[in-house]
């Protein structure tokens, strides 16, 4: 659960062409901000994405693939559905090879973010250190004790409403369908991560 979650009114929020950073109240500025310790911070959003960001945290020797969805609050299993599709489907994407990100750098980071038409000032490398990227890169694949996350961010589920329908479960009650597929959802997720010998992580509201 993060709390800020609660706050967000949009997943990447508006553009103008001075803007240098994602609006606040947006996911991607949330996440840009919860993972602000960490060494490299990219954003891979639209075209050909692996996800909306990869991070790297050298110290730590992890690789995190973010997903972000943004809603009103729901139980409903459409928009985890969504997010969750994403997320496997880039699941083979974290294991990529120096030159496949080196490429992914000089194809891609390289340039700014443009969205809605707007060609703005953000940098797709949001941080990092792009002189010793492809020394960090090969230091961290061949860390042994190098880990990957693959995390969904969804601002449309609560933690304490999940939890309680899934008591009512425990308890015996019926739930409605959409719970059950919910679990099913959350579920397939952690297995299919885990099968990849990844992290399955939800950022969620309380």
């Amino acid at each position: 659960p993060i709390n800020d979650m609660t706050k967000i009114t949009s997943e990447k929020g508006h553009f103008l062409p001075d803007q240098e950073s994602f609006e606040v109240g947006s996911m991607f500025e949330l996440v840009e901000r919860i993972h602000q310790r960490d060494d490299y911070i990219l954003c891979d959003d639209l075209g050909i994405e692996w996800a909306d960001h990869i991070m790297f945290n050298m110290d730590e020797a992890c690789i995190s693939f973010i997903h972000s969805k943004h809603g009103d609050e729901t139980t409903s299993a459409s928009k985890l559905h969504d997010v969750v599709g994403q997320g496997i489907k880039n699941l083979g994407n974290m294991f990529f090879t120096k030159q496949q990100f080196i490429q992914k750098v000089e194809d891609k980071f390289s340039k700014s973010y443009s969205n809605s038409g707007v060609q703005t000032q953000i940098q797709r490398i949001r941080k990092g250190n792009m002189t010793n990227v492809e020394a960090d890169i090969e230091s961290l694949l061949k860390n042994y004790q190098l880990h990957r996350k693959c995390i969904l961010c969804c601002s449309f589920m609560s933690k304490s409403s999940i939890e309680a329908e899934f008591r009512k479960i425990q308890g015996g009650q019926s739930a409605p369908g959409h719970i059950t597929q919910l679990l099913w959802i959350i579920s397939s997720f952690a297995h299919a991560v885990r099968d990849m010998n990844a992290i399955p992580i939800i950022y969620c509201a309380p």
